[in-house]
């Protein structure tokens, strides 16, 4: 398609979604604040106005490029309507870019800089939003823009809708439900609001100041394990795209801060995948709990336990990597080097926000002492002020610093899977491996064992593609055997803990460099590494032993997505004890599939009924029974699968029995 742009002739694809995008591709950049090629259009920041046909100027984000189309992207009335919206924005945000995350990363900052913004008109009236710093994700709503990025990207790409916009005007802002922390509710750290947002409202928990103290205090031994997305994303960070030796320089990095050991974490992912494999190989055979997730992606752990508790059995009972080998760490290797296990201070690095939420939780206390993200270990490299490619590189530490390829090629999406799949060939024999891609995201392996047994593989990345693949799970649609999901698209290099940018594009590029590294490994799959072997002959005696599962395993159970509470709907001037107390859960599940109705009907009841007349009706969330939903509680009573007429016949009875002085009314 031909089109004229500022006065020369541009060739586009007749297929581009919009003009925004079609220029962008011929290598013209529109400013934009609100744009995520990835969600839908919103088309609220306004900066990306072009004039067109000499009539009218117009947002092109949402505008259709068509043959012949005159377009103007920068005339003086253009400019001056970016400059004032600019001036806007600025006017209601927090300027203290000095102490800001992402100062020197900042769209906002970096147009404001392009415009000569020196003086702004309006006065400064920064808006009241607090810091929420409760959990790995941190909320600094003075600084938001309102762009809905972070909105669009947890709703549309990660089906989580953690966060809205609530408010009007300038009283608007970004927020979970009822104001509460991140902390409290169905948020799963993915980290992929603070990957896209354009300014530092959402940066991830800066935890450097911890073990520079552990550092400083030398009491404990500090051991450090590096994941393989870590290693291209700094590449990127300090352009050193083609040294393949940056894994070394890190280690002697580390070892010059004050590290005792650090090894790599793709010898736990060899570990895993082992595991997991038998693990799968074991279910296959029973022909139950089937299909076997993944349980390598913190964020996808978490999901399922909120929105999809009744497949927590299909989640694999094996640990993730980073959890893996920090507990081969502590009840293994610790022994071996005669130090006490309480005495090792065990430092992760990981591109993963949710890593952090990971090492907290209850399950894996004691495991990994501290999660510094890629961006965090930049930080500590550019306040050292020394230059990483000039640094010799240092092999890591025995016995972990041998791996396959599969174990490297866990930080891109399809890793995990790959590397079962080499384990089970090394097992069964794979004869045949069909791959077909269903959409962008989710790829499909027909897997024909030499057995005669056929096995369908799925590997997914986004948890809004996941929550399409369980769909149609439940509905029957899809008949798998293991699926893997990675919570973050392109897997873990474009997880939250990443520098920025974190698109698409780049994600790819890490990919590549990920890859390349992975191709010059000489051992293919896990039960070709020897020290592997060694570690089970010693120790974990063989997949799926007793042993394994004391320190390979864990287990899991549905976690509430908002904290317990009410909202009071009629309230009765009446002494607690007199009132019959009926909540409806109003969480997702319940309010999809109704329970609103049902809220709305039982108002009427009470309005109306005389029999009623003591029922105080209460919003609530959630009661850990999403597969069952609608449901209400009449006070200590569950009822699951409500509607108006069962509700009111239950509560009617109930309400009789009560007033007879019946002591079980269960």
């Amino acid at each position: 398609m031909k089109i004229y742009v500022d006065g020369k002739e541009v060739i586009i694809r007749d297929d581009e979604r919009n003009l925004l995008e079609a220029l962008k591709n011929v290598g013209i950049e529109i400013p934009n604040l609100c744009y995520l090629s990835e969600t839908s259009i919103y088309g609220a920041c306004r900066l990306c106005l072009v004039e067109v046909d000499g009539k009218s100027i117009v947002t092109s984000c949402n505008l259709k490029p068509y043959e012949g189309m005159v377009v103007r992207t920068n005339t003086p009335e253009i400019y001056e309507i970016r400059k004032g919206i600019l001036e806007l924005l600025l006017a209601s945000h927090n300027r203290d870019c000095t102490t800001c995350e992402r100062n020197g990363s900042c769209k906002l900052q970096e147009y404001a800089e392009a415009f000569g913004i020196r003086k702004i008109r309006f006065d400064n009236v920064i808006k009241d939003g607090g810091v929420d710093d409760k959990s790995p994700i941190v909320r600094d709503n003075t600084k938001c823009i309102l762009c809905g990025d972070c909105v669009r990207v947890c709703e549309e790409v990660q089906g989580v809708a953690a966060i809205d916009i609530a408010g009007r005007g300038f009283q608007s802002k970004v927020t979970p439900a009822f104001g509460h922390s991140l902390a409290d509710v169905e948020c799963v750290y993915c980290g992929q609001c603070v990957a896209y947002c354009p300014t530092g409202a959402l940066s991830i928990r800066n935890d450097i100041d911890k073990l520079y103290r552990v550092l400083k205090s030398k009491k404990k031994v500090v051991i450090g394990m590096i994941a393989p997305a870590v290693r291209s994303a700094i590449q990127e960070e300090f352009k050193l795209d083609s040294d393949l030796f940056i894994a070394g320089r890190l280690n002697t990095f580390l070892k010059m801060l004050g590290f005792s050991k650090v090894f790599e974490v793709p010898f736990g992912a060899d570990l895993v995948a082992y595991e997991e494999a038998h693990e799968f190989l074991d279910r296959l055979e029973k022909g139950e709990k089937l299909p076997q997730f993944t349980s390598c992606c913190p964020a996808w752990v978490k999901y399922v336990e909120e929105f999809y508790p009744t497949y927590i059995d299909n989640l694999s009972t094996v640990k993730s990597p980073q959890q893996a080998m920090g507990s081969v760490i502590k009840e293994i290797y610790s022994k071996e080097i005669g130090i006490p296990k309480e005495d090792i201070y065990l430092v992760s690095i990981m591109p993963c926000t949710s890593k952090k939420f990971e090492a907290e939780r209850e399950e894996h206390k004691g495991v990994v002492d501290l999660v510094i993200t890629t961006k965090e270990l930049a930080q500590m490299i550019k306040a050292s002020g020394i230059d990483i490619s000039s640094l010799k590189p240092e092999p890591f530490d025995k016995p972990f610093n041998l791996y396959s390829q599969g174990g490297l090629d866990f930080g891109k999406t399809g890793g995990v899977l790959g590397t079962v799949l080499a384990v089970i060939n090394h097992k069964v024999k794979i004869k045949n491996v069909k791959e077909e891609e269903i959409e962008k995201g989710i790829r499909l392996f027909n897997v024909e064992l030499e057995n005669g047994r056929n096995v369908r593989a799925m590997a997914v990345h986004s948890l809004g593609k996941a929550k399409r693949v369980l769909r149609d799970i439940k509905e029957g649609i899809l008949n798998v055997d293991i699926i893997e999901v990675m919570a973050c698209s392109f897997g873990c290099i474009g997880g939250g803990g990443q520098p920025y940018p974190n698109d698409s594009k780049v994600r790819q590029r890490r990919a590549k460099i990920l890859s390349d590294m992975v191709n010059i490994n000489p051992i293919t799959s896990p039960q070709e590494n020897p020290y592997l072997m060694e570690l089970y002959e010693k120790y974990l005696e063989h997949p799926l032993s007793h042993k394994t599962h004391e320190i390979l395993h864990t287990s899991y159970s549905p976690k509430r997505r908002v904290p317990e509470q009410e909202v009071e709907i009629l309230p009765l001037p009446i002494p607690e004890e007199e009132k019959i107390k009926v909540r409806i859960c109003l969480g997702t599940s319940c309010y999809i599939k109704g329970s609103y109705k049902i809220l709305s009907d039982l108002i009427e009841v009470v309005r109306k009924e005389d029999w009623a007349k003591n029922v105080e009706v209460v919003g609530t969330f959630c009661t850990e029974n999403c597969s069952n939903a609608p449901n209400v509680l009449i006070d200590d009573i569950l009822i699951s699968g409500a509607d108006t007429n069962k509700v009111k016949e239950m509560l009617r009875e109930y309400v009789r029995r009560k007033q007879e002085g019946v002591s079980d009314v269960s």
